[in-house]
């Protein structure tokens, strides 16, 4: 090979390589637009959050979502109330509605008392319902009761293990997902939301059906990002969309002794479907991801969340579990 043609073949590389160099830069940027633009990157589109404006929770239960607009149906069976696992609540056991269930459960908290406390925290307002005005916050005088029977329920529910959520996947990406807290006497419940003109809790009486699904709920497979590829190649995907920090929160899962109490021997970690992103704004960056983790006792999912500090959170057989002592600064 002579030096002119040497020349052009390594021209005609320099395409080649720049796109291998850019192809994680490629995968994020497109998995993660426009959020990118604010710092945000995520393992693939449907592990980033939803947006605020997507919940519709309030409107649900205010029964202003037609039931032809409900496409899906989900309880969630927490035990415990759980933060930072929303949406998709991995490792958690579930139970599917049908469509007469899923109508059912929208009557029956619409029917139930729904208030909220006004800002300055002396009074309550409850939801009036007018067939010309629709749904309206108006002062109340049983708000202090209903605030007094939601605080019990919680308690009971959250001394019995039966909390749990409902989620309803409704047309056009949204969602109406609501928390609710069962007991003997009766039902707490909030609607899930994270923006809006509402905030609402409510109380209402117990409910068979939600008995029923509680009792319904099995442990699915928790579902990993690329099944397709082994582990180490997903954690390396992985770790090239979200950068540094990746490999340090696997470590962290790995080196901590409540994990391999809860999982045993640690034999494999990956990405699961769940939330997965990098945030990055001004001097201060944040990680979420979640993982599946199996060990010799079995499978379960893990989260590891924060700014500067990060946490983890463990779900194993179903059951929540929170390592205080697990707590890294780098």
């Amino acid at each position: 090979m002579d030096s002119k043609t040497g020349l052009v073949v390594a021209l005609s590389l320099i395409p080649l390589l720049l796109c291998g160099a850019l192809l994680p830069s490629v995968e994020s940027n497109i998995a993660s637009f426009p959020e990118v633009l604010l710092g945000q990157v995520a393992l693939t589109r449907e592990t980033k959050p939803l947006f605020p404006r997507a919940y519709e929770s309030a409107e649900f239960v205010l029964d202003q979502v037609a039931s032809s607009e409900i496409e899906r149906g989900v309880y969630v069976a927490l035990r415990d109330d759980v933060l930072f696992w929303d949406p998709q609540y991995v490792g958690f056991p579930r139970a599917e509605l049908n469509r007469r269930e899923m109508r059912a459960l929208q009557q029956w908290l619409s029917a139930g008392n729904l208030f909220h406390p006004t800002p300055d925290g002396t009074s309550y307002e409850c939801v009036s319902r007018s067939p010309l005005r629709g749904p309206t916050l108006e002062t109340c005088v049983h708000g202090k009761e209903y605030m007094d029977q939601y605080v019990s329920h919680q308690w009971d529910a959250e001394q019995h293990g039966s909390v749990g959520v409902l989620q309803f996947y409704l047309t056009g990406g949204r969602l109406a997902e609501i928390r609710v807290y069962p007991s003997e006497r009766g039902v707490a419940y909030t609607p899930y939301e994270k923006g809006g003109d509402w905030r609402l809790d409510g109380v209402t009486a117990p409910s068979p059906l939600l008995e029923e699904l509680a009792t319904r709920a099995i442990l699915p497979k928790i579902p990993v990002l690329w099944p397709q590829l082994t582990a180490a190649q997903a954690n390396a995907r992985a770790a090239r969309i979200i950068g540094s920090r990746y490999r340090p929160a696997i470590e962290m899962i790995r080196n901590s002794s409540a994990a391999r109490e809860v999982f045993g021997d640690i034999r494999e970690i990956r990405p699961a479907n769940g939330n997965n992103l990098y945030s990055s704004w001004m001097d201060s960056t944040s990680v979420f991801l979640t993982f599946r983790v199996t060990g010799t006792r079995g499978e379960g999912a893990a989260i590891v969340q924060g700014y500067d500090c990060i946490d983890l959170s463990m779900v194993f057989t179903g059951v929540p579990v929170d390592d205080a002592s697990s707590h890294i600064c780098p």
